[in-house]
């Protein structure tokens, strides 16, 4: 069982690094807009696959995991979620007052944000259960 869990966990990190090495690359090919249009569209779908995939082995890593590792990722994406809700949240309200900078919280930036605030949920919530 402990095999079976380190090679889920193992897919899981290559396909987030995957994810990584085509978001990055895509992201900076589409802001200077090096290519086409019709290979834009594609260079942009390319990430988004990638995500998918990431988003499958790591739930299959989830189902693996014992009770309290589960708990800790659980926990690490329910803090995740609630501080990038709140993020939003403000940015939307200093948007409305003329305050906001595109420079530092436009849509590209918001995805860094999100795995920020989970990293935090999730050293929070390993320090809590001490795993």
């Amino acid at each position: 069982m402990e095999r079976s869990e380190k090679n889920v966990s193992r897919n899981s990190v290559i396909f987030a690094l995957v994810y990584g090495a085509t978001y990055l690359p895509a992201a900076l090919l589409l802001k200077h807009q090096m290519v086409s249009k019709p290979l834009s569209l594609v260079i942009a779908i390319v990430p988004i696959a990638t995500f998918a995939f990431y988003i499958l082995k790591l739930i299959r890593a989830f189902s693996v995991m014992d009770e309290v590792k589960q708990r800790v990722q659980l926990e690490a994406v329910v803090i995740g979620f609630s501080l990038t809700a709140m993020l939003v949240m403000l940015l939307f309200l200093l948007e409305l007052c003329g305050v906001s900078n595109p420079g530092w919280f436009g849509y590209g930036h918001l995805v860094g944000y999100c795995w920020i605030f989970y990293f935090i949920g999730w050293f929070i919530s390993k320090k809590k259960y001490g795993v």
